[in-house]
């Protein structure tokens, strides 16, 4: 398994996450951005 570069949905930083993990799914590299994106 190895890493791979995703960008963030909310701020477009790229970040780098396993494919299979929550952060390459949802697409928010951090817990503020997913919380921004989300509207929370």
């Amino acid at each position: 398994m190895a890493f791979e570069t995703y960008e963030c949905q909310t701020c477009g930083d790229d970040f780098q996450a396993f494919e299979d993990s929550k952060a390459a799914t949802n697409q928010y590299c951090s817990p503020r951005c997913e919380v921004d994106g989300e509207g929370l």
